[in-house]
């Protein structure tokens, strides 16, 4: 059995992943939130549900304990306070696996002109974002993180990945996608350990996302 937990369980792209997750039969999921009773809909009696805060590394530190895989889906511009609090939580705890949902363009790596139209909407938000993602790389944890762009209720789950390093393709990230892979990591922890990984949707590509045209 592998014992998973969730940060930030109630943002849209965790419950995409929880929905998915919850059909592993080998999966004990643990639900991290300020609000438990946002996911009174989606829990299950099989699920434990925390009342925390992750800007508390004390209440992390107490839920990550006998976690094997630690899922970051958090947002806001504290990220980097709050994915640092889980990062060290993780390490006190002894979890070894983690899984960070941040953000493209954080590394200036979308197309132009979709990089400078994005920056413009958003890069308020990218040195946050940046510092989040070099904490969870130099971290001592077996790490993957996930950095898709504008995200979309689109069932589609087809995926283009690039690396860090390479220029990103497309626009848009559908949540579901976004849930598939990660839950497909939970299945298979051992892979992308080391990666940095843009994650979209093919077909996408353009100057800004379809939604903004």
């Amino acid at each position: 059995m592998k014992n998973v937990i969730v940060i930030g369980a109630n943002g849209r792209t965790a419950r995409e992943a929880i929905i998915r997750l919850a059909r592993q039969g080998d999966v004990a999921l643990t639900l991290f939130l300020r609000r438990p009773e946002r996911v009174a809909d989606l829990a299950t009696e099989d699920m434990t549900v925390i009342a925390g805060d992750a800007h508390n590394r004390e209440a992390l530190r107490a839920a990550l304990a006998g976690q094997d895989i630690v899922i970051v889906a958090l947002g806001g511009t504290d990220l980097d306070e709050t994915t640092a609090n889980t990062v060290r939580a993780a390490e006190d705890a002894g979890a070894r696996r983690i899984i960070a949902v941040n953000a493209g363009g954080i590394y200036d790596e979308l197309p132009e002109p979709f990089n400078t139209w994005d920056a413009a909407q958003v890069g308020f938000t990218r040195p946050a974002n940046r510092r989040a993602a070099d904490v969870v790389e130099q971290s001592s944890l077996d790490s993957t993180i996930l950095r898709p762009v504008w995200l979309t209720d689109d069932d589609a789950t087809d995926i283009e990945l690039t690396r860090r390093g390479e220029t990103y393709r497309g626009t848009e990230t559908s949540r579901a996608s976004l849930g598939e892979f990660i839950a497909g990591l939970v299945a298979h922890p051992e892979s992308h350990i080391g990666e940095n990984l843009g994650i979209s949707r093919p077909g996408t590509d353009g100057d800004r996302p379809a939604a903004y045209r």
